[in-house]
């Protein structure tokens, strides 16, 4: 009895590390994807205000005097930088999930494996509570001693 449910708390404790691997990743996927839309965003963003800042720079007559190029260049590099960092911090959380996932799993996995270890000891030791019984109500001596009693 104790064989067989230690036997199905290692299958259940496999089926749980397979699950939560699982859904490690598709939060992990689910977070990559939504860097990539946001990134994608906030490119186009930077973009619309590059624009925005050389019609600006068009209109005040900054382009003549060529300080609104060195306001662009600055400008296009703080924001590419932050989109940079945005999205790294995305992807370095996904990260975290996946390998948080990967060690809950593995630890998971880790119990099931002793649950079967457990089983196993108890099916042997089942078996040879059983077969020393046996043996013992087999032996000579036990034969002996039945005798001397009658």
């Amino acid at each position: 009895m104790e064989y067989t449910s230690l036997r199905r708390q290692a299958n259940e404790l496999d089926s749980a590390a397979e699950q939560q691997q699982r859904l490690a990743n598709r939060q992990a996927d689910s977070l990559t994807s939504t860097a990539l839309k946001n990134q994608q965003r906030s490119a186009r963003n930077a973009n619309a205000q590059m624009d925005s800042a050389r019609l600006d720079a068009a209109a005040s007559n900054l382009v003549d005097d060529g300080s609104s190029r060195m306001r662009e260049v600055d400008m296009a590099t703080r924001l590419q930088d932050e989109i940079t960092h945005t999205a790294n911090t995305s992807l370095q959380q996904a990260h975290s999930i996946r390998e948080q996932g990967a060690y809950t799993a593995w630890n998971t996995r880790n119990a099931a494996a002793r649950a079967r270890y457990q089983a196993r000891g108890a099916l042997l030791s089942g078996a040879g509570s059983l077969f020393g019984s046996l043996a013992s109500s087999l032996s000579p001596a036990s034969s002996t001693s039945t005798t001397k009693r009658m």
